[in-house]
């Protein structure tokens, strides 16, 4: 099944109508609405690994999260730590174009993909994102040499609070 979708995706037209998921048609609302709760669900178990932010906030916000099935979702950015997570094909120009920018800049988009719809999430850099994602010299050097050894060709380096790391996404059908 992943790998049907990945071969819709990458076949998919890379100027596919884009729009501001608030401004999707109703035609793909059912699918927005699964796409989103599963990048919620998915940004929640990873605020849980890394312990971003306020837990009581995060409890709030992530309490009963969880990922409805057929849901393809996962992270990517233009500056690659792990290979396996490059963009999408749908995704890859927005991607691109975005690169550089604060957070605060970039906003979500849900893209029509025929059967499917495709939706971009914004990731921020936070505080607890900088012992992996700062300068290189200001990594720790335990965790700067794991990094080197397990992503030879890590790309997700030299970020500052505020930046854009990359994007959590989501392929639901309609």
């Amino acid at each position: 099944m992943r790998l049907a979708l990945l071969a819709a995706a990458l076949l998919a037209a890379p100027d596919a109508p884009r729009f501001a998921p608030s401004q999707a048609p109703a035609a793909l609302r059912r699918g927005l609405t699964r796409a989103e709760a599963a990048i919620r669900a998915a940004a929640c178990d990873a605020e849980r690994r890394f312990g971003e932010g306020d837990p009581d906030a995060n409890a709030a916000h992530c309490d009963g999260a969880r990922s409805p099935s057929g849901v393809e979702v996962g992270r990517t950015s233009a500056r690659l730590r792990n290979p396996r997570n490059a963009p999408p094909g749908w995704a890859k120009a927005y991607v691109a174009d975005t690169e550089g920018k604060k957070a605060s800049e970039v906003q979500p988009a849900a893209f029509d993909l025929g059967d499917r719809i495709g939706v971009l999430q914004p990731i921020e850099i936070r505080k607890r994102c900088l012992a992996c994602h700062a300068e290189r010299s200001e990594i720790e050097s335990s965790t700067r040499e794991w990094l080197e050894r397990s992503y030879p060709s890590d790309r997700s380096f030299g970020y500052a609070l505020g930046d854009l790391r990359g994007f959590w996404w989501a392929e639901a059908a309609k």
